[in-house]
């Protein structure tokens, strides 16, 4: 009496008992230029050759930059920024990828879409070495990170109406080293407030955090009204399954060190599965996972004995 692919995700967000966890993975399908249908055949195929429990996309159509715009030079590139409206054609496709998805895995698969704080967004198109100059104009910062915000409020709800579950934010502003490292004062001015603009925006669809990099403060978001928590947890600096689970009682997608996966033998992969388990004490409030999205050229055989290990986990239940 296995439980159905919904079934197993919701209890695992709410945290009621399930016969084994979900178990997922994802990748970019370099899609920025394909049509929906092609979007939608690739995972969807990926989906169901390796039965995932939870078809989760990344949306590779990335933010538009205001017109004649291919970066960021200062305040003025920063004020051309203004809400855009849905008929976008960079806002149509990934919906209609999503009701294309939804009609052929029918009403028992959960759908998860791949979001990015308003931040991240602009850094996406424009480069990341632009965030000097972001962070060197706050004000005209603000009034574009505004607009960028108003506008993916607007596209959470066009993913709502499309038949997404939920979306797996991913956010920047808990990095504490490296390249992208900001300070607790960048992270409340440029980052938080859009952050949680946007998690209100995802309700009621599930929430699942993916709290982004390494190394990571995870303590800047504990209080984010969210469902889930996601975390590189295998990379050098970042928490564990087992100090995430000190630290909240969500559920926790991950385990799985997407760093590694390409090179590694199946009994490893097999064997950071169990660990998986036994660092979060059961299966329960938990989805199995990699930390991040893994490489295209990951072979499918050790996604197979992942998603075979996670299934071996199931739980016998009463009839």
């Amino acid at each position: 009496m296995a439980m159905t692919k919904r079934e197993r995700f919701e209890a695992a967000i709410a945290g009621r008992p399930v016969d084994r966890p979900p178990v997922t993975a994802w990748v970019h399908f370099v899609t920025d230029e394909s049509p929906p249908e092609v979007f939608a055949e690739r995972a969807a195929s990926f989906f169901e050759r390796l039965d995932f429990d939870i078809c989760k996309v990344v949306n590779d159509y990335r933010y538009p930059l205001p017109d004649g715009l291919e970066t960021i030079d200062g305040p003025d590139d920063m004020r051309r920024f203004t809400r855009i409206a849905m008929d976008h054609p960079a806002f149509v496709q990934q919906p209609r990828a999503i009701r294309l998805l939804r009609e052929r895995l029918g009403p028992d698969v959960p759908i998860l879409d791949t979001g990015f704080d308003p931040f991240q967004q602009v850094m996406r198109k424009a480069g990341y070495d632009r965030a000097r100059v972001v962070f060197a104009h706050p004000e005209a910062a603000g009034e574009m990170l505004e607009a960028v915000c108003a506008t993916m409020e607007d596209f959470m709800a066009a993913l709502r109406g499309a038949g997404c579950d939920g979306v797996f934010f991913s956010i920047n502003g808990a990095i504490t080293g490296g390249s992208r490292a900001v300070d607790q004062a960048t992270y409340e001015r440029f980052m938080r407030p859009y952050d949680l603009r946007m998690l209100a925006a995802m309700a009621p669809m599930v929430r699942i955090l993916h709290v982004h990099g390494a190394p990571v403060d995870v303590t800047r978001v504990l209080d984010y009204p969210i469902e889930a928590l996601s975390v590189s947890d295998r990379l050098a600096g970042n928490p564990s399954i087992a100090d995430l689970r000190r630290l909240t009682d969500k559920c926790l997608m991950g385990g799985v060190n997407e760093a590694l996966i390409t090179e590694r033998g199946v009994d490893s992969l097999r064997a950071e599965v169990r660990d998986t388990v036994r660092q979060n004490g059961g299966v329960e409030r938990l989805i199995i996972a990699p930390g991040c999205t893994i490489p295209t050229q990951t072979p499918s055989f050790l996604l197979r004995a992942m998603v075979e290990e996670t299934k071996a986990l199931a739980l016998p239940r009463a009839a």
